[in-house]
Order: structure tokens, then C-alpha cells, then sequence
């Protein structure tokens, strides 16, 4: 694969996971109180998901560019 399809492929994900806390539309239907998660309501629970999703896939992002050498 060539780097910019490595790159549109995380970029994408990326933006789709974070679009569900930016946009308003998206974001009615994860703001509620109710259910609780692990002690949060549902809100907290899914910026707190948001945040761990995006960290992670900016952590194997960088591991697979590292592999591939194409890190400058």
C-alpha cells in the first residue's frame, strides 16, 4: 500500500470515532444519563471511549509508519 492510502485509511477512522463527539447530530444520541458505564453516565463513559479509541489508534498508526520506515 502506498503511504497516502495508510495514512487517508487512519485519517478516516480517526475523524469517524471523533465526529460522534464534535457534531451535534451524532452526539444526541450518546447524550444521555442513562445507562450508567462502570460507575459514569453513558456521556462520560463514551468521551472517556472517544479519547482511549483515538490514543490508540494514533499509537499503532505511529508503530505501523515506523515498521514501514517512511517516518521522517
Amino acid at each position: 500500500m502506498k503511504r497516502g492510502t495508510v495514512t487517508l485509511i487512519f485519517f478516516c477512522a480517526i475523524w469517524g470515532i471523533l465526529s460522534s463527539i464534535i457534531f451535534p447530530p451524532f452526539f444526541e444520541f450518546f447524550n444521555r444519563i442513562d445507562p450508567w458505564v462502570m460507575g459514569l453516565p453513558f456521556v462520560q463513559f463514551w468521551i472517556l471511549f472517544v479519547v482511549l479509541a483515538v490514543s490508540t489508534m494514533l499509537i499503532i498508526w505511529y508503530k505501523v509508519e515506523e515498521k514501514r520506515g517512511e517516518l521522517e
